[in-house]
This record gives structure tokens, sequence and C-alpha cells, in this order.
């Protein structure tokens, strides 16, 4: 399994960053066909933070292997519970995010989000990260 983390994303940083790692991901590992449904479940987490949260500052990590890619939203003040609640469909962004990924997870005290998408790598993790490897020896 691969995992990338950013860190400290605010209002400013967020987007942008989110989705360059994104493309990286879509491309790097051969899912360029999931771009579209990774980015709009990100957007969706983007327009709550922003409605309940506009100071937001959040940590956020991709863990991809050859069936999955998760990602998590770690909140450093503040809670997704108004985004858990699904008031009688009025809930929006909790149902867009319902409806595109495979599993929506809330943690107990609601601080952190976890979305996850089963797919199906075209290039192999364990391939990409001996190729990683031995990038990094090539610049000792």
């Amino acid at each position: 399994m691969i995992e990338i983390t950013l860190s400290d994303l605010n209002k400013g940083s967020f987007y942008e960053q989110t989705l360059q790692t994104i493309e990286r991901i879509c491309d790097d590992y051969g899912i360029t066909n999931e771009f579209g449904t990774l980015s709009m479940a990100n957007q969706m987490v983007l327009d709550y933070l922003e409605s309940y949260h506009p100071n937001f500052i959040v940590d956020v990590s991709y863990q991809i292997d050859n069936s999955e890619v998760g990602m998590s939203y770690v909140l450093q003040a503040g809670d997704f519970n108004l985004l858990s609640q699904n008031n009688e469909g009025q809930n929006t962004a909790l149902f867009v995010l319902q409806s595109l990924a495979d599993d929506v997870t809330f943690s107990a005290g609601f601080d952190s989000l976890t979305v996850t998408f089963h797919v199906k790598t075209k290039i192999s993790i364990q391939r990409s990260m001996q190729r990683q490897e031995v990038r990094q020896n090539m610049f000792r």
C-alpha cells in the first residue's frame, strides 16, 4: 500500500493541492477513468468545509493499493458531524459522497472522514513501489 499525506491545508491550498494529488494518483496507477469520481467526492468535502468551517485546517491522506483508493480527511478543529446527518435528503454532500464512493466512514468523534473507492489499478502497486525505491537509490 502507498500512502500520500498533505498536511495543514486551508481554504487557499486545499483545492489545488488535493486535485493535483488525485490527478497524479490517477495517472501513476492507470485509473484515469476514476478522476471525475474522485475529484467530485473531494469537491463535496470542500463544499462542506467551506460552508460549515470557513477557516478550516485539514490533513488529507490517500491510501492506494491494487483494489482501493481511500481519501481520509482529518479536521484540526471542528468536526464532520453535520455532514454525517442525513435529514430527510437535505444533506446533498453526504448523498453525493455515498452515491460516488463504495464506503463513507466517520470516526467516533466525527473529527475524521474516510471515503473509499474500489478500483482496479492498471499498474501494480508492488511494481510501482519497487520503481520508486530504485529511483531513490539512484539519487543517493
